[in-house]
């Protein structure tokens, strides 16, 4: 007994020897062993923004690094860039793999010429069924592309606030007059002609509507609205679509009373020298910023698809590129400032600083927080209604979005309609697509 006792006393301190000695030649070799190397590896994520300050997200960021320290965001703010020259540097940034960022701030209307650069999201993280649920329904035809098979679906962008278009009116004016919020387009002239004021001598001292001038703002995304409520997917006219594309020119072009000596619609509103404008929410921001006292409110677009209603849908999204390193932590990131307790973070610091806060992207959200009464009208907008992009390419007309030179192309051929056939959008179809930069078998 006393000898198995201490043959078992040996065994046990050889093989501690052992053990011991295996580990300390495992580590003196450079060695560690798998489950005691858990410290995840530093990551600096570059984030490039527009229309937004740091200081707006401090806590949003501070929230994420507190459960991945490893992480370090470089948030930076492009808004001083010209837009039109910062969307084409980034285009061949991207082209080139050339000081690429590893998230970035695009229009919405970019996104068809930006997707080949870029990583859809994780489908863990967000899919089309996601989006469908809890965003805006007017997002899904934006954001969500199919492979080419159409098997599968991917979402290539997030928004973290949602805006469209909206009828902006004066409340006095038109209460001045007693006329009601317009819903149809003719209801919309009828409104103008009432609201226009003239001078002795004719000359338009208020105009009822900026309307009917390609000078005015959002001129070209109102010809992008009218085309989606006619069902015409630009520039693709077909020939048999001529007299649809007459119609909507004719309601484009109507004159609403624009004097347009007042020359920017939106100041012209502030001033009290319009009664109606068309104009997305940050203008009305724009427009509260240079008169907290204007008498304003907002309804839908007007509409010659009352059994279809049709929004246009113009906002920045979040996107991550292919060729970034940190395309899962990116997604991850977005993912967090996209969640409803970020979203309210979010819009809680915008509207100590603004007006007008943004409208949370997330639809689930508006009867959580105590939204903006004009913010709300949109929601309720947005939620009945879709976008008019379609599958078509009507995105390319959104105004004051860095798409200069497609719009101002597009707006040569709408002022010379008068002296050209309307055949013109045909035959010019490949110069449009060039100019608002496509490839013409695009």
């Amino acid at each position: 007994m006393m000898l198995n006792s201490s043959m078992k006393n040996l065994n046990f301190y050889k093989y501690g020897t052992l053990t011991i000695l295996s580990v300390m030649l495992f580590n003196m070799t450079g060695c560690t062993i798998p489950f005691l190397d858990q410290a995840p590896k530093p990551v600096t994520l570059k984030y490039e923004s527009l229309w937004e300050n740091e200081q707006t997200y401090t806590d949003v960021f501070n929230n994420y690094r507190n459960s991945n320290p490893n992480v370090t965001i470089n948030f930076q703010d492009r808004s001083s860039v010209d837009l039109a020259a910062y969307k084409k540097d980034l285009l061949d940034r991207l082209a080139t793999n050339r000081d690429v960022p590893d998230i970035i701030r695009i229009h919405s209307s970019w996104l068809p010429l930006f997707q080949r650069y870029l990583a859809p999201a994780p489908t863990d993280l967000f899919n089309k069924e996601f989006v469908d649920q809890n965003y805006y329904p007017a997002l899904s035809s934006i954001i969500v592309y199919k492979t080419q098979d159409g098997a599968q679906s991917y979402v290539y962008g997030v928004p973290l606030y949602y805006d469209q278009l909206n009828l902006v009116y004066n409340t006095s004016h038109f209460s001045e007059d007693s006329v009601t919020v317009p819903v149809t387009w003719e209801q919309f002239y009828r409104n103008s002609s009432i609201l226009t004021k003239k001078d002795v001598g004719g000359k338009v001292t208020r105009s009822g509507a900026a309307f009917g001038n390609s000078g005015v703002e959002f001129y070209s995304d109102v010809f992008g609205l009218l085309l989606g409520n006619a069902n015409l997917g630009f520039p693709n006219f077909e020939q048999n679509d001529l007299n649809a594309v007459g119609s909507v020119l004719r309601v484009l072009n109507r004159d609403h009373g624009w004097n347009s000596e007042f020359i920017n619609s939106g100041n012209a509103f502030a001033s009290r020298r319009v009664s109606m404008i068309i104009a997305p929410a940050w203008r009305v921001n724009d427009i509260l910023v240079s008169n907290p006292g204007i008498e304003l409110d907002i309804a839908s677009v007007p509409s010659s698809r009352q059994d279809n209603p049709q929004n246009w849908p113009t906002f920045f999204i979040e996107v991550v590129p292919a060729s970034s390193p940190n395309s899962a932590e990116s997604w991850k990131l977005l993912k967090h400032m996209s969640s409803e307790a970020s979203a309210q973070d979010i819009y809680s610091k915008q509207s100590s600083i603004r007006p007008l806060p943004s409208l949370p992207a997330l639809k689930t959200l508006a009867d959580k927080i105590e939204l903006n009464p004009i913010l709300r009208k949109m929601s309720q907008d947005a939620l009945t209604s879709r976008s008019a992009y379609g599958d078509n390419l009507n995105h390319l007309l959104s105004d004051r979005a860095g798409n200069n030179e497609c719009i101002d192309y597009v707006v040569d051929i709408l002022q010379g309609v008068d002296r050209k056939e309307i055949s013109s959008f045909v035959s010019e179809r490949d110069s449009i697509l060039q100019a608002c930069g496509f490839a013409p078998e695009n």
